[in-house]
């Protein structure tokens, strides 16, 4: 009886492990609209302006990091995406404290990771 009850409790364990250890998905933070302004103060570094959708209160919930319309900056923007003005449909995640390292007094934007290019705009500008 015991060693039933012993093999039951380590067969349990075993399947709380594996589902504990099973990959979970990587969930992709939702599109927002973006501005290219231009570069930042260290190379590679460029600045995005998230455009505030007015009447879409409820998006700001959807990606991660909770973005605040405003200006941003990354440095993994892709190449043929770095033209000032381009309007971009980008997934963005806050970038924690890797940012662009600035030596004159310059004003410091949230770094952020593009996660996804979702799209262009119309005019493919």
């Amino acid at each position: 009886m015991k060693s039933t009850l012993f093999v039951c409790l380590l067969y349990l364990l075993l399947a709380l492990l594996a589902v504990s250890c099973s990959e979970e998905e990587e969930v992709s933070p939702a599109c927002v609209r973006v501005e290219v302004v231009g570069s930042d103060c260290q190379n590679g570094w460029f600045l995005l302006r998230i455009l505030e959708e007015e009447g879409n209160g409820q998006r700001s919930k959807e990606y991660v990091g909770q973005l605040p319309s405003g200006f941003v900056t990354t440095d993994n923007l892709p190449l043929e995406l770095q033209q000032p003005g381009l309007l971009l449909d980008l997934s963005l995640e806050l970038y924690g404290d890797h940012g662009p390292l600035c030596f004159a007094v310059h004003m410091m934007y949230p770094p952020v990771k593009v996660k996804q290019v979702c799209g262009r705009d119309a005019n493919g500008t």
